[in-house]
């Protein structure tokens, strides 16, 4: 539920920033073989190339074996855009849980258009429910993240 008003709040925010509904393959792109094509050094798919948006840090406390200690994270914002268009057709948000990180180790996460299909909204709220699995403390960042991110699309 949380997952679907975030997406759906930056969805009515870029609806007119982003060129056209997200496919399946840019999807599954963005999701996975980005992240795929950053660990083994490989180009950009052909016919698209991708562009930074937004950085957004922060800090947290850590669960686990850094329990009681903070230590910086951060959400890197990138579009998707198909050559030849100013839009992007889809936005990943990539997590790291902490700031020297490569962006290659992180959570990749796709944030499709507002008008596609919603089988594909419903994968895409799927993974960050299920296997991006952020703790409450994260995932309000990503919803920081999220909002930065709309104010800064809806000014350009």
């Amino acid at each position: 539920m949380r997952a679907g008003l975030l997406l759906l709040a930056l969805g009515f925010l870029m609806c007119g920033r982003v060129a056209a509904q997200t496919t399946m393959e840019e999807y599954l792109y963005a999701t996975y073989g980005y992240k795929e094509q950053l660990q083994k050094g490989l180009d950009d798919k052909k016919g698209y190339s991708w562009k930074p948006l937004l950085q957004h840090k922060f800090a947290y406390k850590r669960n686990g074996f850094f329990n009681g200690q903070y230590q910086t994270g951060v959400f890197e914002f990138e579009g998707l855009y198909r050559d030849g268009e100013t839009a992007p057709c889809a936005i990943v948000s990539i997590f790291r849980e902490r700031e020297g990180l490569y962006k290659k180790d992180g959570v990749f996460i796709c944030t499709p258009h507002p008008k596609t299909e919603k089988d594909i909204q419903d994968r895409a709220e799927k993974y960050l429910l299920e296997e991006a699995k952020f703790s409450e403390s994260i995932f309000q960042q990503y919803a920081l993240g999220l909002g930065k991110l709309a104010i800064r699309l809806a000014a350009d």
